[in-house]
This record gives C-alpha cells, sequence and structure tokens, in this order.
C-alpha cells in the first residue's frame, strides 16, 4: 500500500486539523492585462506596465484589489483572479471565520494538488472560534518574523488534515503594512516523495497591528524532482523508503536549499515580489 500513515503523534495533530473550506460558487472575477494594469478608482484606467515599475522607494501599484486585500499580480504569473468572501464556518472540521480569499485565473502552473490563492483571516475571530490553537500559532509567528529560530513545523494557515512533511528556502519577507514568512513545503498523510504535484510555496504573514493574517499558497516546480509521489526513488521498495524516510528528507531539504531562485517555476523571485507588495486596508 502506497501511503503509509505517520506515528500516533503525527495521527494525534490530524485529529485537530480540518481542510481548507469550500468555496462560493459565484465569485467576483478580474483579468490581468498582458500589457497594462487596472488602477482601482471611480473608473478602471489602463496605464502601461511601464510606467508602473517600481523605483527604489515605492513598489508597483496595485492592480488586485478584493475587500481589504490588495497586491501587484505579475501577468506572467496568472491571467486574472476570482475575488471572493468564504463565509464562517464554525462546525465539524472545516472551522474559519468569515476571510478574503483570492484564487488565480491561468497561474503559470495547473494540475497541482493546491490552485493557487491568497487568503486573509480575521485573527481575533478565528481565536475564538479555535483558542488552543490559534493563540499559539499568532505567538510562533511572530517570534519567526522577528528573527527567532525555526522548529521542525512552521505555521501555517488554515489548518489541514495532514501534516508538514518538510520545509526548504525560509525566508523572512515583509511586505507593506506588516511581516512574514516564506518557505517550500508539502503536506501528507503518509511517508510522502517530495514532489512537484504537491509541492507549494508559502507565505504566513501577520499586518502589524496584529489584526490580519495572510497565507498565500502557491503550487512551485524544481526540475530535481519528480513528476509525482507514485514511485520511490532509486528503485527501493516502499517498505526501505520508509524505513530510509529522515534520510531522505535531510538530503532532499539541502538540495532544495542549494537550488537558485530562478531554477524553481515560477521563481522564488517572482512570488517574493508578489507577497512583498500586499497590503491590507480594511
Amino acid at each position: 500500500m502506497r501511503r503509509l500513515f505517520y506515528s500516533l503523534a503525527l495521527l494525534s495533530i490530524l485529529m485537530f486539523a480540518c481542510s481548507i473550506p469550500s468555496l462560493p460558487s459565484q465569485p467576483t472575477t478580474a483579468t490581468i492585462p498582458p500589457a497594462a494594469t487596472i488602477i482601482p478608482g471611480p473608473t478602471d484606467t489602463l496605464v502601461p506596465i511601464d510606467t508602473l515599475m517600481p523605483t527604489e522607494t515605492t513598489g508597483p501599484i496595485a492592480n488586485v484589489t478584493c475587500n481589504e486585500l490588495s497586491f501587484y499580480l505579475d501577468p506572467a504569473l496568472a491571467s486574472g483572479y476570482n475575488c471572493e468572501t468564504v463565509p464562517e464556518s464554525a462546525e465539524g472540521i472545516e472551522i474559519t471565520p468569515q476571510y478574503t480569499n483570492i484564487t488565480f485565473q491561468g497561474y503559470i502552473l495547473s494540475g497541482k494538488f493546491f490552485e493557487a490563492h491568497i487568503s486573509v483571516f480575521p485573527v481575533q475571530r478565528y481565536s475564538q472560534l479555535l483558542p488552543d490553537n490559534i493563540p499559539g500559532q499568532v505567538t510562533d509567528l511572530q517570534a519567526l518574523i522577528g528573527g527567532g529560530p525555526t522548529g521542525n513545523s512552521l505555521p501555517l494557515l488554515p489548518i489541514f488534515n495532514a501534516a508538514q512533511v518538510f520545509h526548504a528556502q525560509y525566508q523572512v519577507v515583509p511586505f507593506t503594512n506588516g511581516g512574514g514568512i516564506r518557505f517550500i513545503t508539502l503536506y501528507a498523510q503518509y511517508y510522502a516523495l517530495i514532489n512537484n504535484h504537491d509541492l507549494f510555496y508559502t507565505y504566513q504573514g501577520l499586518t502589524t497591528d496584529g489584526l490580519y493574517w495572510v497565507s498565500a499558497i502557491l503550487p512551485i516546480n524544481n526540475p530535481i524532482l519528480p513528476a509525482n509521489g507514485d514511485t520511490p526513488p532509486g528503485g527501493m521498495s516502499q517498505e526501505q523508503f520508509s524505513a530510509n524516510y529522515v534520510s531522505y528528507l535531510t538530503d532532499l531539504t539541502s538540495q532544495l536549499n542549494s537550488q537558485a531562485s530562478d531554477s524553481y517555476t515560477p521563481s522564488l523571485a517572482a512570488l517574493d515580489a508578489l507577497v512583498a507588495s500586499i497590503k491590507i486596508q480594511p
């Protein structure tokens, strides 16, 4: 059987985990023009992208706005976006407050485990719904933003019904009115092969006032990884792979950490620029 479950420690985590909630069926949609950026205002105005490039003191003008969230989306990353307000879910395993969610249309990678999206959660209400989980995650993230050491698992919202298998390419990245961490990772309920179908870049951030948590989940690929997690490496059986899993993760994490930004698709620099442009303005 390909998917072997983690130890009892992992299973205890899964008991309290929940998956991403279903999204409304009729979101607001928008398209990112290939040669122009939309500046929000009383009347949409098209401005050539060349005039919106960042300078030493300012970043590119936001071309995506959804509720309190705005940011600059490079048309090379995606052609458009859906803006949604996801209603509160206070029962079952999908517990989240009402939150803003943007999904990308025409993202550079398709057919991956996760759809590219950015979510903004109100911290106070999330903490009220999950008082045994969210305050601790907030404290952990604040420590990391302040330069604290990383542990075996990094904070990430929403909570998944799986465990964080590994993390690589960790870095603290500020955004317009807050700060956060970015890394690449993969979640699973078994001894998972790190692969391009499941791998994603994530950004987990907090606004300076602590009122909002920003979560970006964006699929990413690297040529040293297999397309999927179907077959253990080196001709190993599943039993051999499981027995050597810790050394496998250590080795592959080191390899991924040594890969250049532009070896990834999309590049780490492109995704960092996207999250750095985020602004939360209630």
